[in-house]
Order: structure tokens, then C-alpha cells, then sequence
């Protein structure tokens, strides 16, 4: 099932931000019952699989984050709202426009980058 969620999230939020990606993600999830805790850990599984495919970087002002994979998660679990506001992931997403240390970049088949 998880595999599924992954290709319809990539086929929907393809050259959108890290909150439409959480968005889409949580819409895939809709019909099981998955609590926060799992939602997160799905979500960093998601972005991890969409790093190592090549579908996605992770940049901050115009610079792509350096290091590993998992180097790059952790910058992005380190800033992790441990209690976020109704706002701060669901609604407007203001966590991911203010307070995320990254954005994504989509890669497409041929290499082109899409900035968010």
C-alpha cells in the first residue's frame, strides 16, 4: 500500500512544495486510520524515497543541502514542530513557509530542476 501512496503523491505534487507534498500525503491516508506520530514517520519515509529515486533535492536559498540522505532528513527532523499549531502542517501549512530549513526541488526525467 505504502509503495501506492508514494507513486500517486509523486504523480500529484510533482514541482509543488514540501507542503503540498504533506498535503497530498494525508489525502492519500484519508481512508486508514494512521495517528500523527506515523503520519510524520510516513511522510520522512516518503521524502527519503523520493530522494533516493532522484525525484527530489532539498535546497535552502538557491543551495542544495549537502550530505547524506539521512544528513538531509535530519536537518528536516531536528526542525519538526513537536506540537504544531492547526496551521503550522494542515491548513496553511505555515511551518513548512516559515520554519522548514529546506524546500524541494523536483527533478524531472530529463534533469530539469524545479525550484519551489
Amino acid at each position: 500500500m505504502i509503495e501506492s501512496v508514494y507513486k500517486n503523491v509523486l504523480k500529484s505534487s510533482f514541482g509543488l512544495s514540501m507542503e503540498v507534498i504533506w498535503q497530498h500525503m494525508a489525502v492519500e491516508l484519508s481512508g486508514v486510520s494512521v495517528d500523527y506520530k506515523k503520519r510524520v514517520e510516513t511522510f520522512f519515509s516518503l521524502v527519503e524515497w523520493l530522494l533516493s529515486e532522484g525525484h527530489l533535492k532539498l535546497a535552502n536559498d538557491g543551495v542544495f543541502l549537502q550530505g547524506s540522505i539521512q544528513e538531509q532528513l535530519a536537518v528536516l527532523k531536528e526542525a519538526w514542530p513537536d506540537n504544531p499549531g492547526e496551521d503550522d502542517l494542515d491548513g496553511f501549512g505555515f511551518w513548512f513557509l516559515t520554519e522548514a530549513p529546506a524546500g524541494a526541488v523536483w527533478i524531472d526525467f530529463d534533469g530539469k530542476e524545479f525550484w519551489t
